[in-house]
């Protein structure tokens, strides 16, 4: 876990000395080139050369949000980011939803639902500072509504620098999202799996054999080695 998160710091920091950013949607339709259109795009590009998207992605269990919460927690992101935000997003992809919950988050309550009025309130808590933001579990594979999310975090007025980790199961999502190289989440030996089995069960070694029979079991899968002593 360690060098799984000094290899995404290493990473980040990378990237924050002389980072080009390329490529943010995988595929994007022709638009009318309206001169709103193009205003709206040159303010959007402009903002992802200035942010990093981190991506982690990989099968259920594999334990991608266990990872990007230690990233989160790590003492160096609360030195270098003037804020930190953790959303939850599942399988409903709602800009506006996204919007509420990270003001929530900086402000403690929400009394509006309208776009505007949540840039508003977002710029007035983000604008000329960095910050982070994890955005957990997202399923959405339609480049159009990264893209929207994308368009109204460029408005926040944010110092460059900022960074967003997505974690997510799908390789549309994690390859229609990131900018920054993609940590390889490996699936563990049976030799990981049972210490892992050992250490939540306190074994002192006298059920060895089956907790090993136990850990084959876990298919490699560190959620799944851990909930087997619980179940």
């Amino acid at each position: 876990m360690a060098h799984r998160i000094k290899n995404i710091n290493a990473s980040m920091e990378e990237l924050k000395k002389d980072a080009v950013v390329v490529g943010l949607i995988a595929i994007a339709k022709k638009k009318d080139a309206t001169p709103q259109r193009i205003r709206e795009d040159r303010e959007t590009n402009a903002f992802i050369e200035n942010l990093s998207v981190m991506a982690i992605a990989g099968m259920p269990g594999l334990g991608k949000t266990t990872l990007a919460k230690s990233v989160y927690n790590e003492g160096a992101i609360d030195v270098y980011f003037n804020q930190k935000l953790w959303v939850c997003v599942s399988d409903t992809f709602n800009v506006n939803s996204i919007l509420a919950a990270m003001l929530e988050l900086l402000s403690g309550k929400v009394a509006t639902t309208s776009q505007q009025a949540l840039l508003t309130g977002l710029r007035e808590k983000l604008s000329g500072i960095r910050y982070f933001l994890v955005l957990d579990d997202v399923w959405n594979e339609e480049s159009e509504k990264w893209e929207r999310l994308m368009s109204c975090l460029s408005k926040l007025n944010s110092a460059p620098g900022s960074k967003i980790i997505v974690t997510t199961r799908s390789g549309i999502v994690a390859s229609l999202t990131e900018t920054l190289p993609r940590p390889k989440l490996d699936l563990l030996s049976t030799d990981e799996c049972w210490s892992i089995l050992k250490h939540a069960s306190c074994s002192d070694g006298s059920l060895e054999r089956i907790g090993r029979e136990i850990a084959k079991k876990c298919e490699g899968l560190p959620l799944m080695a851990q909930g087997s002593y619980h179940e």
